[in-house]
């Protein structure tokens, strides 16, 4: 590869411009990068990263209006088409009326393979009911036909005086006004696999294994946030006997870490509660570093969860299942005793198939709801509509986590549609004012007289 001929500026953490209309996303080690370039159509992406639209949005407050999409490229920070989906949440809601389209250009079989992905959690919305009662109903819909224009090609796609030239597979040339703007040749996506692994090697070897109790059931909470917003998407690390559990790791996993002072290469486990991005954006990461060391994955899961990673990932890795050991959590006979751990699962009220979960062990029970759409009011109208039975409506309720210490909660303050509203949480609490109630997954801090919110790296 060419190198880049100006070195850019750094603007805030992995956010760079090289001062000519052209920013980078990604770190100074060029391990994993992605770009936008200003051109006289609009603002054009090349690729993305795992965490890209909270990394660029709060600095150029504007929306691509198209995005080069090449061959998919994989590091241990990552891979290059993990990064759309809240950038396509927000094209979608911006203008609820009038959504914002972006030109997804690119050699057919990588559109395809990006459409197919985002085709699952794009899927739906929660609707009134026969009944009238509001969300009530989840109806299937393909919405990110909404915001994803297809434009696929192997030549030169125009959009006004701007040429993009995706003839080659692994990278792109971006003309305004018949000036060459952009070359992916002097702006690489990555200076090559070695570069990542040395780049984490070098972070790891900076953090001891987690000590620990194993009498005890231990929990850290490895972040609280969302998406679309700056700080560490919700995941957390649950410890006990001989076992190190890692649930949903995140964007730039490894990074992230070592800020815990914790080493994932120690992690027995990993669980996957569902597939929305902001609850995988780790795993190619996590998964291309178990390649590299030539390690098997330990994954906890369902299978209807382990069927939709494959579809997010086999495009990237092959077949994903040959280096992965899996175990349906719905195995009763093995997770009534998984290493002197009992582990319940339920089904939460969620776009796609997701999972909330109980962990006990010696005493102690801990809860976390998963992602979820819940309210009492909700709760009995599903009842009544008949779409839940009275099993999955005690399941969903706060009884099920009555025998916790203590339990955290999906936690919206800004009246997402599909997560718990801060006062249907404080209500879920009252019912059970034994258990103590944390709140994570909320995008800004609030105050509570009855939840209080986590905060990254908090120990239990």
């Amino acid at each position: 590869m060419h190198p880049v001929a100006k070195a850019p500026k750094r603007v805030s953490s992995n956010f760079y411009t090289y001062g000519n209309g052209v920013y980078r996303v990604g770190g100074s080690d060029l391990s994993l990068c992605a770009y936008l370039v200003e051109t006289s159509a609009g603002l054009i992406q090349v690729n993305t990263v795992p965490e890209l639209f909270k990394t660029y949005f709060p600095q150029l407050r504007k929306l691509p209006v198209a995005a080069c999409v090449t061959a998919p490229v994989v590091t241990q920070l990552g891979d290059t088409q993990t990064g759309y989906e809240f950038e396509l949440w927000t094209s979608r809601f911006i203008d609820y009326a009038r959504p914002h389209k972006i030109k997804f250009i690119g050699q057919e079989p990588f559109l395809r393979s990006l459409y197919q992905r985002l085709e699952l959690t794009m899927n739906g919305d929660f609707v009134h009911d026969e009944l009238g009662n509001r969300q009530a109903k989840f109806v299937s819909r393909r919405w990110v036909d909404d915001v994803f224009e297809w434009h696929a090609s192997s030549d030169v796609v125009e959009l006004g005086q701007v040429r993009l030239d995706v003839s080659n597979p692994d990278g792109v040339k971006i003309y305004d006004k018949q000036k060459l703007v952009f070359d992916s040749a002097q702006y690489p996506v990555s200076n090559g696999g070695k570069t990542g692994s040395l780049y984490v090697d070098m972070l790891l070897s900076q953090v001891e294994p987690l000590k620990f109790d194993g009498e005890k059931l231990g929990l850290i909470v490895g972040g609280n946030g969302i998406g679309t917003k700056p700080g560490v998407t919700s995941n957390f690390i649950f410890f006990y006997g001989n076992r190190l559990v890692w649930v949903d790791p995140p964007a730039r996993f490894y990074e992230k870490a070592a800020q815990l002072g914790v080493n994932p290469d120690y992690a027995t486990d990993f669980m996957i509660t569902h597939c929305h991005e902001d609850h995988i954006e780790g795993f190619s990461a996590l998964f291309q570093r178990k390649l590299d060391r030539d390690e098997r994955l330990n994954l906890l899961s369902t299978p209807a969860i382990y069927a939709q990673l494959q579809t997010i990932f086999n495009p990237i890795f092959g077949d994903i299942t040959g280096n992965i050991d899996f175990h349906d959590l719905n195995d009763r006979e093995k997770f009534q005793n998984y290493h002197g751990c009992t582990i319940d699962i339920r089904e939460n009220y969620h776009p796609i198939p997701t999972i909330g979960f109980r962990l006990s062990y010696n005493g102690r029970t801990i809860g976390v709801s998963g992602d979820t759409l819940y309210s009492k009011r909700l709760l009995d109208a599903r009842l009544q509509n008949g779409s839940i039975d009275k099993a999955a409506y005690e399941v969903q309720s706060s009884e099920w986590f009555s025998n916790a210490e203590l339990f955290l909660h999906d936690t919206t303050v800004s009246k997402d549609p599909v997560h718990t509203d801060l006062e249907d949480v404080e209500d879920f609490a009252r019912e059970i004012p034994h258990v103590k109630a944390f709140a994570y997954h909320f995008g800004v801090r609030f105050e509570s007289e009855f939840v209080t919110p986590t905060q990254f790296g908090d120990r239990f």
